[in-house]
């Protein structure tokens, strides 16, 4: 069952009808009914999968309680580091065993054990792990009821791609008291079905030229290349920010807010400012949990008294930065997938850009200032915007690749110069016909607006729309609902079975 399924929706329809007629007391409990059954059934009725999730979430509740239980700091230590080993053990075991075995060159027997992934376990493992490092460290108390704590671990929603959440910022959702709020459930609605407009009509309609491009780079090199690594920034961002829209809107109709996952990164201005917009929760994530906590270490704090002695005090503080944020970024890479082209292109290539930036920022400041360049006005922040957007789109190309090396010689095909293919009528020989295209240009219209929208007014455009006549709401949506219908579910031949974020 996945979250683009008319079973999934008839199933949501008896689990909301339940919900909202039970005391408010009680309702915690139909969501995690409906989160159980979602898991057998997501997980296909595998035992072995829906096993294992309990069985890891069990593991976290019970470190909690353990540091309840507890006063020696070296046994409370022991125990947290147990937990943590055993929770990112068995995700690395369950998902990227085979970038070690092929690391060390191993054959043996240990590769070919048969193991089933429950589905979100990259998700919901994270969270896991942030409450166990939340209740230790005391910033927050251990859930009691374990019953409560298996709805924290795997909410359905959650379960597809995330987002990531902290039980402390989840727990008031939802165990809160919630009242039928009209508007609020109609928001819900309103965000499903604008998840489900980037998905289909977008995403999909991208997901052809991309396929076919990155499927033939022979035939399509020079150009093409570009063109398909531009396209998939927008698939990408269609694809993974739809779902999440879906995520968010379906929770919504509970009355649970989750944590937002993006929030405009095409007008970011740095790549460190675009990732706090783009998978925002797994951003926080790893700042919190791994940056964070590498920077404060003793090994660290001691590598930059050192630096600072016999590197000056300017580059001996960034040092201890730096290497902090190499293991930050390696771990971003490295949680999308155990390959090479996941750590460099979702990884390592932005912590070079990172590091650049700030070794070259004061001599850049200089010549900005010598040459009177105005970094105030529109033209500039719209330089920092496509400079921002192309460096991302350089690393997500190499996230789509099928290898690193794969990804560097798709890059070379791309030195070939071959313009005509724009007058020659060669881009309605990519699977997608004039139609199609027309189509898309009217969607990154509405996408555009949307964001202009949210720009000006300081508000999510459902808002906007909302504080409009009602004639004009309805006819609005209504509008992109007769969208949806006529060309997300009658456009060209998809492959609706899953999302790109469901992977990992």
């Amino acid at each position: 069952m996945i979250i683009l399924s008319f079973e999934f929706y008839a199933s949501l329809l008896i689990i909301l009808a339940l919900y909202w007629l039970l005391p408010s007391r009680y309702r915690w409990g139909a969501l995690l009914f409906a989160s159980v059954a979602f898991s057998v059934a997501a997980n296909k009725n595998s035992l072995k999968a829906c096993g294992l999730m309990l069985a890891m979430i069990l593991m976290a509740y019970g470190a909690g309680r353990l540091f309840e239980c507890i006063n020696a700091v070296g046994k409370r230590k022991l125990v947290m580091l147990a937990t943590v080993v055993l929770e990112i053990g068995l995700l690395i075991r369950l998902k990227e065993i085979g970038f070690f075995l092929n690391l060390f060159h191993y054959e043996g027997p240990f590769g070919l054990i048969d193991w089933v992934v429950p589905l979100g376990i990259s998700y919901w493992t994270l969270s896991l792990v942030s409450y166990v490092l939340d209740v230790y460290w005391g910033v927050e108390r251990a859930e009691r009821s374990p019953f409560r704590f298996a709805l924290f671990g795997g909410y359905f929603p959650l379960m597809t791609s995330g987002p990531i959440v902290r039980y402390g910022e989840v727990a008031p959702e939802l165990f809160g008291e919630h009242r039928f709020d009209y508007d609020r459930f109609c928001s819900g609605v309103q965000r499903i079905l604008w998840g489900f407009f980037k998905k289909l009509v977008i995403s999909e309609r991208l997901a052809v030229v991309v396929n076919t491009i990155y499927g033939d780079p022979v035939t399509y090199s020079g150009i093409y290349v570009w063109m398909a690594v531009i396209l998939f920034v927008g698939q990408l961002y269609t694809d993974f920010s739809g779902c999440i829209d879906i995520v968010l809107g379906v929770s919504e109709l509970f009355g649970v807010k989750l944590p937002e996952n993006f929030s405009l990164p095409f007008a970011s201005k740095s790549i460190s400012e675009f990732w706090q917009r783009w998978h925002i929760t797994l951003g926080l994530w790893v700042k919190n949990y791994v940056f964070y906590p590498l920077l404060k270490s003793d090994a660290l704090q001691r590598f930059g008294r050192m630096a600072k002695g016999r590197c000056g005090k300017r580059l001996g503080k960034k040092l201890p930065v730096w290497v902090a944020l190499f293991f930050t970024w390696f771990v971003m890479g490295f949680w999308h997938g155990g390959a090479w082209h996941y750590i460099v292109g979702v990884g390592l290539w932005f912590w070079f850009i990172v590091v650049l930036g700030e070794l070259t920022e004061p001599y850049v400041k200089r010549i900005s200032e010598s040459i009177g360049i105005n970094t105030a006005c529109f033209s500039y922040r719209l330089f920092e915007s496509l400079r921002t957007f192309v460096i991302f789109a350089m690393g997500i190309g190499l996230f789509r690749a099928q290898s690193l090396k794969w990804g560097i010689d798709f890059y070379r095909a791309g030195l070939e110069w071959n313009p005509w293919i724009f007058f020659d009528g060669s881009l309605f020989r990519l699977g997608l016909t004039d139609s199609d295209w027309h189509v898309l240009i009217v969607s990154f219209l509405l996408l555009a607006l949307s964001a202009v929208v949210r720009i000006q007014t300081g508000c999510d455009v459902r808002a906007w729309i909302a504080r409009q006549n009602l004639v004009f709401r309805w006819t609005l949506w209504l509008s992109l609902l007769f969208f949806v219908l006529t060309f997300g579910m009658y456009g060209p031949s998809y492959d609706l079975s899953a999302f790109i974020y469901f992977k990992f």
